[in-house]
């Protein structure tokens, strides 16, 4: 319990045991809630967890061998917190600074924070083709969604679950990443904002093929877009909705 408030933590992880405990060490003793969400493990992660303490669900859901986003929701539907967290399970992001980012939320009255990592804090060290990659991704962004985002691709984030469903969360990929922040922030009303944080070095190898993932990223925000768009909502035309088409045709 944190200001009165029931804290949950999602950590959605993929062959994790061998660091999973230094990960669930750094959570605060405030946090009341962890939920790891193993996505096609094929070690003891889950029985790591609940050797823990904490609770461990499985989701073996995937699109092209990854299921990321599959894990996170599975994650957001299992929390019965009034605040929710969202972090890798590779001791990414600083999960021990938890209570600062939960003291901006509050104090600001916002529904939504995404943590950002740019621009760089001291000390963290992330490779430049990867914040090229992110800044491409902002600008998209940015250009199609008319939204300022300062880390688009941001793995942690803390938000109120009074509007959970409200981010109206669907992709099972990576892609839930730039999902959430847009969802969020394109909503008028979810009060959105970024707060600042640091990187640490992350524990276990990778599973992205980043070239691939910034590829697919960039698709799905132009598709996501259009979707939205007047060409989107003019493909799901209906009769009920006549009147509103004819004036967005000016007719």
């Amino acid at each position: 319990m944190y200001k009165d408030k029931r804290v949950t933590v999602c950590l959605p992880c993929r062959n994790e045991s061998g660091h999973l405990k230094d990960v669930i060490d750094k959570i605060p003793t405030f946090v009341d809630e962890v939920i790891v969400i193993s996505n096609k493990s094929t070690d003891n992660t889950v029985e790591v967890a609940r050797a823990l303490g904490v609770k461990a669900v499985e989701d073996n859901r995937t699109i092209g061998n990854i299921g990321y986003g599959f894990a996170h929701m599975t994650g957001i539907r299992e929390a019965t917190g009034d605040i929710i967290v969202g972090a890798d399970g590779d001791a990414t992001y600083p999960i021990e600074d938890l209570d600062q980012v939960i003291d901006y939320l509050l104090e600001h009255q916002l529904n939504f924070i995404s943590c950002n990592r740019y621009p760089l804090q001291k000390g963290t060290k992330i490779p430049f083709k990867l914040r090229l990659g992110v800044w491409m991704l902002n600008t998209e962004v940015r250009v199609l969604h008319r939204v300022k985002i300062q880390d688009i691709l941001s793995g942690m984030w803390v938000f109120e679950s009074s509007v959970k469903d409200q981010l109206q969360l669907t992709m099972g990929d990576w892609n839930l990443s730039p999902q959430i922040k847009i969802n969020a922030s394109t909503n008028p009303a979810i009060r959105f904002s970024e707060y600042s944080i640091a990187q640490h070095q992350r524990l276990g190898e990778s599973h992205q093929n980043y070239f691939k993932t910034g590829l697919s990223h960039a698709t799905w925000i132009c598709k996501d877009r259009i979707e939205h768009s007047f060409i989107g909502r003019l493909f799901r035309y209906t009769p009920s909705s006549e009147s509103s088409a004819n004036n967005d045709l000016g007719l």
